[in-house]
């Protein structure tokens, strides 16, 4: 089976922010690194930053949607540049749709946190944790969330995915070797008609179908389990998605499972609850959701 993919990498996941306010929290270490000369940032880019994912084999390559490793925990980095402002960005890696922890210098972590100054460009080097199968191929996922310091309730921004850079990647073992496939059922969910959208919208009103803007807050109780309408679709080039949920930066069970798989034939879009629990410690989270096109599929257009 072919594992050659042509992928863009901006924005493949569509991300939908909103503010949660719970009692309930998280730890994750925050790194400031310095200035190690910012050499360009990519024309097409209009963020103001950047984030590349490659192996030493394929760093002087075009890069064509794979990862190649000969073992799991085999070094392979990322680049960040940032300019114009000063910026904290936060760093998460995705196999198979499940958030796994990663080695930087020797310290693991479950999102890796950086802040930037307004001229910033830095290579890091990272390693798989966890041991996979390495007689399959994986997907492989990386997300480089900006500002991730300031949280909705406190800006009047739009929601959008305009604050993200998301690498959609097959984790390869061998060109031969088959692609891990999913182990959950497809979601049951219900056509939306009248509202059609691309992406991944997170609503707080779970009986209508109408695409509103979410509310930027939530008020729940420690460990409260609460339920969002989730709309996902639109697409006319896939026919599987993943849909992924993360609740201050980690990810969380969406009706007990790690991630939800949803059909969108003929760009439906279609609409589902997604059942959560909050966190148990006090504080302030942001949630995000991502879809993820024909995430189990190597040839994905």
């Amino acid at each position: 089976m072919s594992t050659k993919i042509r992928i863009s990498q901006f924005c493949i996941l569509m991300i939908s922010l909103m503010q949660i306010i719970i009692l309930t929290g998280c730890n994750n270490t925050r790194i400031q690194r310095k200035d190690d000369g910012i050499q360009h940032l990519v024309n097409e880019n209009t963020y103001g930053y950047y984030f590349d994912l490659y192996t030493t084999k394929s760093k002087d390559q075009e890069r064509n949607g794979i990862i190649e490793l000969q073992e799991y925990n085999d070094d392979i980095f990322f680049r960040v540049e940032n300019e114009g402002q000063q910026r904290q960005f936060s760093v998460q890696v995705f196999i198979d749709c499940r958030q796994v922890p990663i080695k930087i210098d020797g310290t693991e972590y479950d999102t890796f946190f950086i802040d930037a100054p307004e001229n910033f460009g830095h290579n890091f080097t990272f390693q798989l944790t966890e041991p996979i199968d390495t007689n399959y191929n994986h997907s492989l996922i990386a997300i480089l969330t900006a500002g991730t310091d300031v949280l909705t309730n406190e800006v009047n921004y739009k929601l959008s995915n305009n604050y993200s850079i998301a690498i959609d990647h097959v984790l390869s073992f061998g060109q031969d070797n088959p692609m891990v496939q999913p182990e959950y059922n497809i979601e049951k969910t219900e056509t939306v008609t009248g509202y059609q959208a691309t992406g991944l919208l997170l609503n707080t009103d779970i009986e209508d179908y109408k695409r509103t803007m979410p509310d930027r807050e939530l008020k729940l109780s420690s460990g409260e389990e609460f339920s969002l309408q989730y709309q996902v679709g639109g697409y006319e080039d896939c026919k599987e998605v993943a849909v992924i949920i993360t609740v201050g930066s980690e990810q969380v069970d969406i009706n007990n499972q790690d991630y939800i798989l949803c059909e969108v034939d003929n760009g439906e879009l279609v609409r589902g609850i997604a059942n959560l629990d909050a966190p148990k410690q006090a504080g302030q989270y942001e949630i995000m959701g991502w879809v993820v096109k024909e995430p189990f599929n190597a040839d994905k257009p």
